[in-house]
């Protein structure tokens, strides 16, 4: 390196040449001195502008050349040590026209270290890395060292600044203190700790570095786990008022908290959001969350949980899993099961991952929490996904337990099959779920389905005597349904005669069942010997309607039998029991009386049906009953009248063809010929082509002789076509006969046939309405019902008879079936009036009630509805349809509150659709008019019964997560939603109404992660 020494010797070999000067500042050596001097006295501005003097007064001069590059640098250097801008330009200046000059190296430095000063690290690095070490004046080499390994730190390029750091190993001085804190810095960095923390404790009694030292050393203690010696470090630091004290608060009662120091802990962590404005990290409050359970604090703990699990890292599934914990000390067991289903979700601890996953479920099974009629599967997949898991017994436990407690049969069933190794608890499951199932089919009128259930329920039947009976008696109910009475009949000894059959709640239906197969197949003897048996039950006469209609029943055996006393004294029983059937006692009574001769007796039973019950579809009965008394008594003008009111106010109904009958021979045998002949001609031109209309014709014949007028009745049955011959009506009948008998036999095929036949032989015969009421049943059974619709409804054009009813109704449901409601309402409406059959009455209105919803006719519809819903004896499945339609008329109708009633009644069973859709209608009615907390309690009870309609739960869920959302609890909110997401699989527009909810609720801190990377662990 060359001196400053040598260049000043260098610069007086030029004394010749300043010899010539006359004064001393025209020598170059003296000016050179004085700018100098200036220089050495700080006076860098004029020091600066002496330098530019020099170099233009001896650029020129060869001799100074030494002096003049000199002069250049300790210009730029004095620019640089006044702050100069141009510092920069001249030094660059400097060692491009002098890079060969003794201070290129050191200007290099002050270039860097000017940079510096302006904080430009980089620009600094490049200048640094240009001073060549072993160039730079001896003042400036540890400098040199210094910055630049400073500039490197600063750069993050710990490395290099290591390298630069440990030249100054072993070495003292004005740097030392500063290398070794910054050489601690990197190592800390750079997770070597251990250095890190031994360099800093040999700065901890440097002045200068003391205080930094001791931060370090804090935290390095906190992280190597020494927490009583970071709390004695850190507490004085802690209580400054800086920007470390928060750092060094969160060190003291992280240490207390790890230290299981919780109380004390507690307390530093409420000094930490006090000096943070309030504004703790997660790991805060998860170590206060923590804190408080750990010391029994439930609710508070919660609390702060609560504001961890917006995370996607392990501390956000820690912090669910330990929210759990809480909520179940709380006995909020409801919000663990969700909280666990969070944690569950995460894969950063596995451990945890199963532990709540399986404590998801036991507290889903605790709760009956199985909205969706997956916890048999998702017990099974647990197990599937942890075969080794320390709870694997208790699942299975678990798993045999809610498969027989199960909502949803048919999930249940294709579970619990997949299960290899079955014991007896399962397959007790087996047996039990598949009739349940079946009955909850029976229940919505798929009596097929239900059968195929029931025949697997008996599969298993040696497991459980009583489900095995009571699978026995359902079988009998489906073949009942599906028209098998024999079958049917066979399937009801066969429950009677099953084990533990008597402990079952069908045990007595079953004998009232069996009595009317007979009854209904005219085997009267049998059919009173089932329903005496019936109503002698011990505790049969609890259900006093169904006691009633037996003693009824048992009445009409006798009656056939002809033992009128004894039916009398059945038909007192029934009155004595019930009044829902004592229009028919009353008027079985009477005729039985009548039999026995006691005319007025018979009236006066006649009289109550007519008195009591005026609108009871036996009153035209009770008048026609009441005639033939009066005739008996001789009472003529009496039992004319009552013929007559048969006729005048039931013109429809089946007697009054009779009554007319009955009023012409009373006119005869009296010899009011012209009156007898009115109404033998009135049942002719009315009743055509009826068995009703022969006996008039014999009877205006027998007028028509007493007349001797035999030319008139041969001019008037000339004009009634062939059913007036008797050769034509001999063969219209032997031709008719013979269909009727193929159809007696079910050989429809040749049956309609043989009804065709006759109908093109015969087009005005005495059999045209029966024949065409036959064949169109043979066209409906075979279900060619395009072919027996027009056949129907010819029946019913014609006038009324034994088939018309029948007719109506059939009519009426191929119309309605085929979107014809308008004419379907004709049919069933008019059924209405004229049916005599108490159920063709109900199924008119039943009809009427299905045609008005269709039609949109929502006011008539929920009046049919109410007259659905008071008919007697209507099946369970036709009042739920009634109660459904009535309340989905009020709610169109903007009249919500009205169909509540009806909505509450169907909502008591979600097993059926109706009572799915029900149970849902009642939460959102209730959430609507603004009572959040009942529509709340409404669903999550709809939770709790579960049902197999899965599309209203799921929308009941929806309105859950609404409520939760309407109370600021969108935890809960979401969290419900993301069950349904993966619960819910069927393709409709649950998936869009969840993800339109989530795209714009506030879920940050709400969402936990699925599929969260592990790059962003915290340490816990």
């Amino acid at each position: 390196m060359k001196s400053l020494f040598l260049t000043i010797a260098a610069a007086s070999l030029c004394s010749a040449t300043l010899a010539q000067h006359t004064y001393i500042y025209n020598s170059p050596q003296a000016e050179f001195e004085n700018a100098m001097t200036l220089y050495n006295a700080a006076m860098y501005g004029a020091s600066r502008s002496a330098f530019a003097l020099f170099q233009q007064n001896w650029a020129d001069d060869q001799d100074c050349s030494v002096l003049v590059e000199d002069a250049r640098y300790f210009e730029a250097l004095s620019a640089k040590l006044s702050k100069n801008p141009d510092a920069i330009r001249q030094l660059d200046d400097f060692q491009h026209f002098d890079r060969h000059n003794a201070h290129c190296a050191d200007a290099y430095f002050h270039a860097g270290e000017y940079a510096l000063a302006q904080n430009d690290v980089k620009e600094a690095v490049a200048w640094f890395e240009k001073a060549d070490e072993t160039e730079v004046s001896s003042q400036n080499r540890v400098p040199l060292l210094f910055k630049k390994g400073y500039c490197y730190f600063m750069q993050d390029r710990h490395n290099l600044a290591i390298a630069q750091f440990d030249k100054f190993e072993g070495q003292e001085g004005e740097f030392a203190s500063a290398v070794k804190y910054y050489r601690a810095h990197v190592y800390y960095e750079n997770g070597n700790v251990d250095t890190a923390l031994k360099l800093f404790l040999e700065l901890e009694q440097d002045d200068g570095f003391h205080t930094a030292a001791s931060y370090y050393i804090a935290q390095i203690l906190y992280i190597k786990g020494h927490y009583a010696e970071a709390i004695r470090y850190a507490t004085p630091l802690a209580a400054q008022s800086n920007d470390k004290a928060a750092e060094m608060t969160r060190i003291v009662a992280d240490s207390h908290f790890m230290l299981a120091e919780y109380d004390d802990a507690i307390s530093t962590y409420n000094k930490l959001s006090k000096l943070l404005g309030g504004k703790l990290t997660r790991p805060d409050y998860y170590h206060i969350g923590l804190a408080l359970f750990r010391t029994g604090k439930y609710a508070d703990a919660a609390a702060n949980l609560s504001k961890v699990t917006s995370g996607d890292d392990a501390i956000a599934q820690n912090a669910y899993y330990n929210l759990a914990a809480c909520c179940i000390n709380l006995g909020d067991k409801k919000r663990a099961r969700t909280a666990f289903d969070a944690a569950s979700r995460y894969k950063y601890d596995a451990s945890i991952a199963e532990d709540a996953h399986f404590n998801k479920l036991k507290l889903a099974y605790e709760l009956n929490f199985a909205p969706f009629n997956d916890l048999v599967s998702d017990f099974i997949e647990y197990l599937k996904l942890y075969p080794n898991s320390p709870h694997r017994d208790e699942a299975y436990s678990l798993v045999g337990k809610a498969l027989i407690s199960t909502k949803n049969y048919e999930k249940a069933l294709d579970a619990l099959e997949k299960i290899q190794h079955k014991d007896l608890a399962l397959y007790k499951a087996l047996q039990r779920i598949s009739f349940y199932h079946a009955l909850e089919l029976f229940s919505d009128d798929k009596t097929e389905e239900a059968a195929r259930y029931l025949d697997y329920s008996l599969k298993y039947g040696d497991y459980d005597a009583k489900i095995k009976a009571r699978s026995i008696f359902w079988s009998a109910e489906c073949l009942l349904a599906d028209k098998k009475p024999t079958e049917a009949r066979d399937k009801y000894l066969a429950f009677l005669n099953a084990y533990q059959s008597v402990e079952t709640p069908e045990f007595n239906v079953a004998h009232y069942d069996i009595a009317y197969t007979h009854y209904n197949s005219k085997d009267y003897v049998q059919a009173r010997r089932w329903f005496v048996k019936f109503v002698s039950i011990d505790n049969v006469k609890d259900d006093a309607e169904l006691v009633a209609d037996a003693y009824n029943r048992i009445g009409d055996c006798l009656y056939v039998d002809r033992d009128f006393r004894g039916a009398i004294g059945y038909y007192d029983k029934s009155l004595a029991t019930s009044s829902a059937k004592a229009d028919y006692s009353y008027l079985q009574k009477g005729i039985c009386l009548g039999l026995m001769g006691d005319m007025d007796a018979k009236i006066a039973q006649l009289d109550n049906v007519i008195t009591k019950f005026p609108k009871s579809r036996y009153v035209d009965n009770a008048y026609f009953e009441k005639g033939r008394a009066y005739v008996a008594l001789g009472e003529i003008k009496e039992a004319i009248y009552n013929y007559k009111v048969v006729k005048e106010k039931y013109p429809k109904g089946s007697l009054a063809p009779q009554a007319m009958l009955q009023l012409g021979l009373l006119y005869y045998n009296n010899n009011d010929l012209d009156n007898s002949m009115a109404f033998y001609k009135r049942v002719i031109n009315e009743y055509p082509s009826t068995p009703m209309a022969a006996d008039a014709l014999t009877g205006l014949r027998n007028v028509y002789m007493e007349r001797s007028d035999y030319d008139g009745y041969i001019a008037y049955t000339s004009t009634l076509g062939s059913f007036a011959h008797v050769g034509e009506r001999e063969r219209d009948s032997l031709m008719f006969v013979s269909a009727v008998n193929l159809y007696l036999k079910s050989d429809f095929e040749r049956a309609m046939a043989g009804f065709n036949r006759y109908l093109e032989s015969f087009p005005t015969g005495r059999n045209v309405t029966p024949a065409n009421y036959y064949l169109a049943d043979c066209y409906y059974t075979s279900k060619e019902f395009e072919q027996a619709l027009p056949l129907y409804m010819e029946v019913v054009s014609q006038p009324r008879s034994v088939f018309t009813e029948e007719a109506l109704i059939r009519s009426g449901e191929l119309l309605y079936k085929s979107d014809r409601f308008d004419e379907a309402l004709v049919q069933f409406q008019r059924l209405e009036v004229e049916a005599e059959v108490e159920s063709n009455v109900a199924e008119a209105i039943i009809g009427q009630m299905r045609c008005m919803s269709k039609k949109g006719d929502l006011a008539l519809c929920v009046s049919s509805a109410d007259k659905v819903i008071n008919l007697p004896y209507a099946a369970p499945a036709i009042l739920r349809e009634a109660q459904y339609l009535k309340a989905k008329s009020l709610i169109a109708l903007n009249r919500a509150t009205e169909a509540m009633p009806d909505l509450r009644n169907l909502a008591e069973s979600t097993k059926t659709s109706e009572g799915a859709e029900a149970k849902y209608l009642v939460a959102r009615i209730l959430f609507d008019s603004g009572d959040v907390d009942a529509a709340e309690t409404e669903v999550l009870d709809y939770v709790d019964k579960g049902t197999p309609h899965q599309y209203w739960l799921a929308k009941s869920f929806i309105l859950l997560a609404d409520v939760y959302h309407t109370k600021g609890d969108d935890f809960q909110a979401v969290q419900y939603l993301l069950t349904l997401k993966d619960s819910y699989v069927a393709d409709d527009d649950i998936a869009s109404e969840i993800n339109a909810r989530l795209s714009v609720w506030d879920t940050a801190d709400a969402l936990p992660a699925t599929d969260a990377a592990s790059s962003n662990q915290q340490a816990l």
